[in-house]
């Protein structure tokens, strides 16, 4: 069974990677929260009128609520439900019962291409008001309210980049990429070198492979 060959790959990991020197390891520590209720599980889809992925379901009840993972790890489920907060305490919330809207890489290059020559010479006449308002467009144009429909931030990639599980739509239980902060749009998740459409516990077992080898050539080396 997939899971209990999960649970062996990540004790494995763990005991070999006990000088947390792979990315990210510093901040999960293999770590992993406490399960969730399959009761916990069903209040939560009721709230957010969605039904979760099976297998990801199967992780939160059987492995952990988040922790060791890809990344910086995997974000707990409540966690997960939150698209943007700022320091003020102000939380917007991704909505799980309209679906994702994408079904093929998203991005807007040439509207955003656009956008930053205006961006340069408003900067370069020193219209700072423009230039503001050049950048609300941007993110007007990039962070339309249908795009944070049907999904879960799962994991923290690093420089603004987080992963994506769709749990709403076409792409139900497969891992995105949301890269708008680098104006990189949104895409099927390819981080770990899939090159298909992946789900959780495919994507999270190949960050185990991955790691365990990168560890092994390491040791090799050395």
């Amino acid at each position: 069974m997939q899971i209990e060959r999960i649970k062996t790959k990540l004790q494995q990991l763990k005991e070999s990677d006990t000088d947390l020197e792979l990315f990210g390891a510093e901040s999960h520590m293999y770590t992993l929260h406490a399960p969730l209720s399959i009761e916990e599980i069903r209040a939560f889809e009721s709230e957010n009128e969605v039904k979760l992925p099976e297998d990801y379901v199967l992780f939160l009840t059987q492995m952990g609520n988040g922790g060791a993972g890809p990344f910086y790890g995997i974000f707990p489920l409540s966690e997960s439900l939150i698209n943007l907060s700022d320091n003020a305490g102000n939380v917007t919330y991704f909505n799980l019962s309209k679906p994702f809207p994408h079904t093929q890489a998203w991005n807007v290059e040439e509207e955003l291409e656009e956008l930053y020559e205006r961006i340069e010479e408003a900067y370069e006449a020193g219209d700072e008001e423009l230039e503001e308002k050049l950048f609300d467009e941007k993110w007007d144009l990039i962070g339309a309210e249908e795009h944070d429909y049907g999904r879960l931030y799962i994991a923290d990639y690093g420089c603004g980049v987080y992963i994506s599980l769709i749990v709403n739509g076409d792409e139900k239980g497969n891992i995105w990429t949301d890269d708008r902060t680098n104006d990189a749009g949104l895409y099927p998740s390819v981080e770990l070198g899939n090159t298909e459409r992946i789900c959780f516990l495919d994507w999270y077992e190949r960050w185990l492979d991955n790691s365990l080898e990168e560890l092994s050539s390491s040791a090799n080396k050395n």
